[in-house]
């Protein structure tokens, strides 16, 4: 059974989508002593708004809809709008923080892996201007452990820059675009 039911509908070229939770403590984390509109979001109902959303592309139009049980929507709406545009502004800020990161980590992968390339085609060079036969078994084990150091960190140089570096940029547009868009609290 899903804990939060959501719907998507397009109108006039904006998807809306709407989230309904079960009680106010699935969307706001009771955990959280402060007042709205700085009381964080649960994980899950982050994660629900930030990858239904994912499903459209950043640049198309978007809304939200937040349905509550009656008895728990508060006094006014606009207290809780203020918390889902705070909470996902925050979490901008924590994105921008890791992407600089991956980035330095992304750029010391590429030094490792450029500098790999380099120990290779300088052994390489090396073994063909001496003339040692590449038939020798240091030579193979050398050529074999080199050649394997150089696949791993084009891989995780690859796998860093075009899978883990794109996720988390692709998630801070995300995130940003839940700032600016339409949002509406409604009970049922």
């Amino acid at each position: 059974m899903k804990k939060i039911v959501v719907s998507k509908e397009e109108q006039e070229g904006t998807v809306q989508f709407t989230f309904r939770f079960k009680a106010l403590g699935q969307l706001l984390d009771d955990e959280d002593p402060t007042p709205l509109p700085e009381k964080e979001l649960t994980e899950e109902a982050e994660d629900a708004i930030a990858g239904h959303l994912d499903e459209c592309w950043v640049s198309k139009p978007a809304s939200l809809v937040i349905e509550l049980p009656e008895k728990d929507l508060p006094d006014t709406s606009s207290s809780l709008i203020d918390a889902v545009r705070h909470h996902f502004g925050f979490r901008v800020d924590d994105l921008t923080h890791d992407l600089k990161i991956a980035r330095r980590e992304g750029t010391y992968s590429l030094i490792l892996m450029l500098g790999n390339i380099a120990f290779l085609l300088l052994f390489v060079a090396y073994v063909v201007k001496n003339e040692i036969p590449i038939e020798s078994i240091k030579v193979a084990i050398i050529i074999a452990f080199l050649t394997i150091m150089n696949w791993a960190t084009i891989w995780d140089t690859y796998e860093h820059f075009v899978y883990d570096y794109r996720n988390l940029a692709r998630r801070r547009r995300i995130f940003r675009k839940i700032t600016k868009i339409p949002v509406t609290i409604r009970g049922y």
